[in-house]
């Protein structure tokens, strides 16, 4: 009796394991940012590579204030970065890319998040402010099942094209801050 429970538990644990044979798994090799004139700089350094079946990709986002002065910071959704998302080009305008995930999505009153592929943000400003050399951080993982293939991907805002706005003491109208965010990811397959 005890066999035949180990035979159909092995089995089923076998049968459960067969979707996993062959699946495709991603790893993010590469994270590149684009010079910009702007107050502020951008950092993105990887801190897990592999999207595999186990656990997601993970990127942490870090925007500084390079000036002398402080900065105001606005989004929408979460501060300071909002939804992003990768899409295929740069001349991508409309959203429809892969979202980049963080749990801060389901916490935020502001974003209306029911999966990775359900989701929306109000449009209400959410304003801080950035002192001289002050930085803000944010992780953003990439989930392999939501990757549509190996290739160069580009970071952008899920429904406006900044990752962020800004607004100097000098100036007097919010700027954009969208500098070529390239992510570059290979494919993997399970043996």
């Amino acid at each position: 009796m005890r066999r035949r429970t180990l035979l159909a538990v092995a089995g089923t644990s076998m049968a459960s394991l067969a979707g996993c044979l062959g699946a495709t798994e991603y790893t993010v090799t590469d994270v590149q940012v684009g010079q910009t004139s702007a107050p502020v700089g951008l950092d993105v350094s990887i801190t897990q590579s592999n999207a595999v079946i186990e656990h997601p990709a993970r990127l942490e986002f870090t925007v500084t204030n390079q000036q002398n002065g402080p900065v105001r910071v606005r989004n929408t959704g979460i501060w300071p970065f909002g939804l992003l998302e990768l899409v295929p080009s740069l001349e991508t305008e409309k959203a429809g890319g892969t979202l980049l995930w963080t749990s801060r999505y389901e916490e935020s009153q502001y974003v209306d998040a029911t999966s990775r592929s359900n989701y929306g943000t109000e449009d209400t400003p959410l304003v801080h402010i950035l002192e001289p050399g002050g930085t803000a951080s944010e992780t953003y993982e990439i989930h392999g099942d939501d990757i549509r293939g190996a290739g160069t991907r580009y970071v952008r805002g899920a429904f406006e094209m900044p990752i962020l706005e800004y607004l100097t003491e000098e100036s007097e109208v919010w700027q954009s801050f969208l500098p070529e965010l390239t992510i570059t990811i290979e494919q993997t397959n399970l043996v």
